[in-house]
């Protein structure tokens, strides 16, 4: 399970606050977590961790998303679409910006997650949230589907002579 609130929600105090809530919300879970937390938070200020959570400011999602059985994040774009790309099934907590309420609604429409809203006083939901998401093999299935529909989209490379045409090239 990989959980990320993005680079931002860690400096702005009313989100700060989500990193504890959802370790101590998933400590008696039989999941194992590994949360990063970006350069506002340092990992060690969320200790004493709980036996089943590692917590690291950084790591590439690319690298991660082959070993995640679930993503929770908070909508924003990039974890959204390397989760979609991943076909791991998410459960997204929608914090501040409008973007994330679309991804998030997205994500939940297309089956391929659930959308808690509520912010940071939707983490009590989230173990049960997670439970649904693991528990129920569609959300998996439609996360595969995604992600072999992005793989046959054309390379993003390929727009460039497009772009040029549009432009009168």
């Amino acid at each position: 399970m990989y959980i990320t609130f993005g680079s931002v929600a860690a400096g702005l105090p009313p989100f700060a606050g989500i990193y504890l809530s959802v370790l101590d919300a998933l400590s008696g879970e039989p999941l194992r977590v590994l949360m990063t937390t970006g350069s506002a938070i340092d990992p060690g200020s969320l200790a004493p961790l709980p036996a089943n959570a590692r917590v690291e400011k950084w790591r590439p999602q690319a690298s991660v998303m082959p070993h995640a059985s679930a993503v929770v994040g908070h909508g924003g774009f990039g974890t959204t679409m390397v989760a979609l790309a991943g076909g791991v099934p998410q459960v997204v907590i929608p914090l501040f910006a409008a973007d994330q309420f679309v991804n998030a609604e997205r994500v939940a429409a297309i089956g391929a997650g659930v959308c808690l809203d509520g912010g940071p006083e939707a983490v009590p939901a989230l173990a049960a949230a997670l439970a649904e998401v693991l528990g129920d093999p569609a959300y998996e299935e439609k996360a595969l589907g995604v992600a072999a529909a992005m793989g046959k989209l054309p390379d993003v490379a390929s727009s460039v002579s497009f772009l040029e045409q549009l432009g009168g090239r």
